[in-house]
C-alpha cells in the first residue's frame, strides 16, 4: 500500500473520500459477482451483468483518477509527475486491473468459468484482487504521505479505506469465514482414536476452528494497523471492521438466518468493545495492548456464540466452543505483541506478560 511517500503535501480529504466512494462501488460489485456465482450456477460466460458492474466501476474509478491527476498537474510539468501523493499506487492498480482483466477473459475462454472454491483462488482473480487492494489503499497512502511520523492523523477517508480493504479481504477468505460457517451449531460427537470415520467427523470442527483463527486475524490486524500511528483507537473502528468482515460475506451467501444472527451478535459485541475502548486508560493501550486485542476477540466471538445459542443452539462440546474463543484471543494477543515488538516495546511487554 505504501508506494508513495511525499514529504509534506496538503491533504485533500474530499478528493480522497470521493476516491474511496468509488471503492465502495468496486467492493459491492465484487460481492455481487460472488453472489451470482453462488446462486446462479449456470453462468458460463465472461460477459455477465455482474462483471459489467465491476468493470464499469473500474472505468468510473479510472476516469476520476485521471481527472484528479490532470487537475493536480502544474504548467509544464510532465504527466508522470502530476499524480498527487498516494495516487501513483492507484495508477499502478488501475493498469494492473486492465492487464488482469484481459488475462481473466483469456483464462475463461480457454479453461472455462470457475464455479466453486477455485474461483476465489484462480490466479487471474487473485491478481484482480491485488489491483483492487492498491486502489482501495489510496487514502491511506495519501494520509501517510501528508504527515510526518510524529503527527500522523487518520483521516475519515483513510479509515474508510482500511474498512473497505478488510471487506475485500473477507471476500477472498469467505471459504474460511467464521461468519459464513456457523460451526458451533453443528452436532459433533467425539470419537476415540482409531475409530473408522473419526477424521471425517472431525474435519468440520477443524475447519471451524481454523475459520475462527483466520477471521480473528482479518479483524485484529487492521485494528492494530490503525492503532500503530495513533494514540487512541478511532471511534467505532472495531464495529466498522467487524461489520465489513461479517455482513458482506453473510449477504453474499444469502443472509442465512443462523449466520445473520451470529453476525448481529458479533456486531453488538463490537459496539460494546468500542464503548469500552473509548473509556480505556491510555496506559492500557501503551503497556497492555496484547490484553486489549485479546479482549476484543473474546468479546466479539462471545457475542456471536450467544446469538447462535438463541437462534439455533450450540452443539459443540463446551471444550470446543470455549476453546475457540480462547484460541482466538491468544491469536489476537500474539498479533498485538508482534505489531509492537521493538527494543523499547520488548522491555515493556516483557514486564507486562510476566
Amino acid at each position: 500500500m505504501m508506494l508513495d511517500t511525499a514529504d509534506t503535501p496538503v491533504i485533500n480529504g474530499r478528493r480522497d473520500l470521493i476516491t474511496e466512494l468509488f471503492g465502495v462501488w468496486l467492493v459491492l460489485a465484487v460481492f455481487l459477482d460472488g453472489w451470482a456465482h453462488l446462486n446462479l450456477p449456470g453462468l458460463e460466460t465472461f460477459f455477465t451483468p455482474w462483471h459489467a458492474a465491476l468493470y464499469s466501476g473500474m472505468v468510473a474509478t479510472g476516469l476520476w483518477t485521471a481527472s484528479v491527476i490532470w487537475r493536480n498537474r502544474k504548467p509544464g510539468q510532465p504527466l508522470s509527475q502530476a499524480p498527487p501523493p498516494g495516487y501513483r499506487g492507484t495508477v499502478v492498480g488501475l493498469v494492473l486491473f486492465v492487464v488482469a482483466g484481459g488475462l481473466d477473459l483469456l483464462w475463461h475462454e480457454l479453461l472455462g468459468i470457475e464455479v466453486t472454491l477455485d474461483a476465489l483462488v484462480s490466479p487471474t482473480h487473485l491478481l484482480l484482487g491485488f489491483s483492487l487492494f492498491l486502489i482501495l489503499g489510496t487514502a491511506v497512502r495519501s494520509a501517510r504521505a501528508s504527515s510526518h511520523a510524529r503527527d500522523f492523523e487518520w483521516t475519515p477517508a483513510a479509515l474508510f479505506a482500511v474498512v473497505l480493504m478488510t471487506g475485500l479481504g473477507a471476500f477472498f477468505l469467505i471459504y474460511c469465514s467464521a461468519f459464513v460457517r456457523p460451526g458451533p451449531t453443528a452436532l459433533f460427537i467425539p470419537m476415540p482414536v482409531g475409530t473408522p470415520g473419526r477424521l471425517q467427523a472431525e474435519m468440520p470442527v477443524v475447519i471451524g476452528l481454523t475459520s475462527y483463527l483466520l477471521t480473528t486475524a482479518l479483524i485484529i490486524a487492521p485494528f492494530l494497523f490503525t492503532l500503530s500511528a495513533a494514540r487512541r483507537p478511532a471511534r467505532g473502528i472495531v464495529t466498522m471492521l467487524v461489520a465489513a468482515a461479517a455482513w458482506l460475506p453473510v449477504a453474499m451467501v444469502g443472509f442465512r438466518p443462523v449466520a445473520a444472527a451470529g453476525a448481529a451478535g458479533a456486531t453488538a459485541a463490537a459496539i460494546l468493545a468500542d464503548v469500552l475502548l473509548a473509556r480505556l486508560p491510555q496506559g492500557w493501550l501503551d503497556r497492555r495492548l496484547p490484553a486489549v486485542a485479546a479482549g476484543i476477540a473474546a468479546l466479539v466471538w462471545t457475542g456471536q456464540l450467544a446469538a447462535f445459542a438463541v437462534a439455533d443452539g450450540i452443539r459443540w462440546p463446551v471444550s470446543l466452543w470455549l476453546g475457540a474463543v480462547v484460541l482466538s484471543a491468544a491469536a489476537a494477543a500474539g498479533l498485538a505483541l508482534l505489531s509492537s515488538w521493538g527494543p523499547k516495546a520488548g522491555t515493556r511487554y516483557a514486564g507486562s506478560l510476566g
